[in-house]
């Protein structure tokens, strides 16, 4: 009888630690699920944040409604990526009621003016310069291939080879005749 239970004890033993095993594969699997779906929810978060971010941007130029300064906003806080969007989304609220009952194409045409690029040259950054083209009027003597010589023209390839090739040569040979043996007696 102690042999049958000290066996019945094994057994049981046995299979309660298969039974625990079991779970922990089941728990080693959920863990790795879970865990990958943690990086990928981590991953859409990032790009949200980017999109979020390259939206503000591109909405720089745009004015908070009145009444509503410009927050300063620190990336390391949790509601940054809220307060950003909420803040976009004020923007683009104002810029709707702002073109609300205008015609598109008459603004797209306003924006074609001389004036309105002017106007948008006089906001441009110092670093930004603008370079006016020659006209087709007011060109030079050196634009005029008639009268161009070609000795004046820029040298080919083969020549500045050529010409480069002759230079090391000339300096070679005048290395060799500078050098001069002595001559055992």
């Amino acid at each position: 009888t102690t042999s049958t239970t000290l066996t019945e004890a094994v057994v049981s033993t046995q299979s309660t630690g298969e039974d625990m095993q079991a779970k922990l594969e089941e728990f080693d699997n959920n863990s790795n699920a879970s865990q990958l779906k943690l990086e990928r929810m981590d991953r859409i978060l990032l790009n949200v944040k980017a999109g979020i971010e390259h939206l503000s941007d591109k909405l720089i130029s745009l004015k908070l409604p009145k009444g509503q300064g410009p927050v300063r906003l620190t990336s390391s806080t949790d509601d940054y990526v809220i307060d950003l969007l909420a803040q976009c989304e004020q923007k683009l609220m104002k810029l709707m009621e702002d073109l609300d009952g205008k015609d598109v194409s008459e603004l797209y045409s306003g924006m074609e003016d001389e004036e309105f690029r002017v106007s948008i040259e006089n906001k441009l950054p110092t670093y930004n310069v603008r370079i006016n083209l020659p006209a087709a009027s007011d060109r030079g003597a050196f634009d005029d291939e008639e009268e161009s010589d070609p000795d004046d023209e820029a040298p080919t390839r083969t020549v500045i080879k050529k010409q480069a090739q002759q230079i090391i040569d000339q300096r070679n040979k005048k290395t060799r005749g500078g050098i001069k043996k002595k001559k055992k007696m």
